[in-house]
């Protein structure tokens, strides 16, 4: 059953102390209790690849040291760069030419035979939670009946829901997505010489951590395996986004958790396609061939 949460508060800023369970290795061992695995995967829309070093980024600066990561990671190459497609392909970890979503519209023409996270997450018995500003993503693209429980508003209501869907609920697959920084780029404009975008970039940051504390606060951290994944739908130039270009397809890709090397990947690996197998294979399900993915697991030892 879906339940639907509008929630309107003032956001709170979170460092980061979102570290691995105290007893991993040791649940880990011969005999004990699997850790539980637990995914959070975090969509920024419109976050350029320079949008993190070029900013002041704690939480996302900290994720980077600790997991595997690019800041040149690609965005499905079969569409323009634009948010349909974009989130479409994060979200099934196919490229536009099988989704059949190449513009911001055209939702009947999804191919439902390859199934967003969520729904895949749904059909093998996990429980999910989403939050989410731009509402195509949870109304057009997300499968209808596929979500436990779902936050629709502004960027602090999607941080606050989540946060609090985070610390205080039992899903296991979640996912937010953030609009704000794709609002600043059209409104002055995508580039880090913008202050207006990088301040952006640097609230994002801040929602992030604050998604992050609420992992560390568990009361069951230590028994879980958590993965936290970012990436971008696109980047952007001037203040638009569209074209088959570096400024538009080039985005970050963000990998960290508690079986996550710290790792950066080389020069022309990653895509935002990759979410899709990544989270899938640590809740156990690595790719089948059936599933005719176009993206790769990263990042998981």
């Amino acid at each position: 059953m879906i339940r639907w949460t509008l929630i309107q508060q003032t956001s709170l800023l979170f460092v980061i102390a979102c570290g691995a369970p105290k007893d991993a290795d040791d649940t880990a061992g011969g005999g004990a209790t699997p850790l539980l695995p637990k995914a959070l995967f975090i969509g920024i829309d419109g976050l350029r690849g320079d949008g993190i070093p070029d900013s002041e980024t704690p939480h996302m600066d900290g994720l980077i040291e600790a997991g595997t990561w690019t800041l040149e990671a690609s965005t499905q190459l079969q569409a323009q760069t634009v948010s349909g497609p974009g989130w479409t392909s994060m979200l099934t970890g196919v490229d536009a030419d099988k989704h059949g979503i190449t513009e911001n519209g055209g939702w009947d023409l999804i191919d439902r035979s390859y199934p967003t996270l969520i729904g895949r997450a749904h059909t093998l018995g996990f429980s999910t939670a989403t939050a989410v500003h731009w509402i195509p993503i949870q109304m057009m693209i997300i499968e209808l009946g596929v979500t436990d429980e779902s936050v629709l508003g502004t960027d602090e209501a999607v941080t606050d829901g989540m946060a609090h869907l985070l610390a205080a609920g039992d899903f296991d697959v979640h996912f937010a997505a953030l609009d704000d920084v794709d609002h600043a780029g059209h409104s002055t404009g995508f580039s880090t010489d913008n202050p207006d975008y990088v301040a952006a970039v640097e609230m994002a940051d801040s929602q992030v951590g604050q998604m992050l504390q609420a992992i560390a606060d568990r009361p069951t951290r230590d028994q879980e395996s958590w993965v936290v994944l970012i990436t971008a739908d696109h980047g952007g130039s001037g203040t638009s986004h569209g074209p088959q270009d570096a400024d538009n397809q080039t985005i970050p890709l963000l990998i960290w958790g508690d079986p996550v090397p710290s790792a950066q990947l080389d020069p022309g690996v990653g895509s935002h396609l990759d979410i899709h197998p990544t989270l899938m294979a640590h809740m156990g399900h690595p790719a089948q061939a059936s599933w005719d993915l176009d993206g790769e697991a990263r990042g998981l030892e």
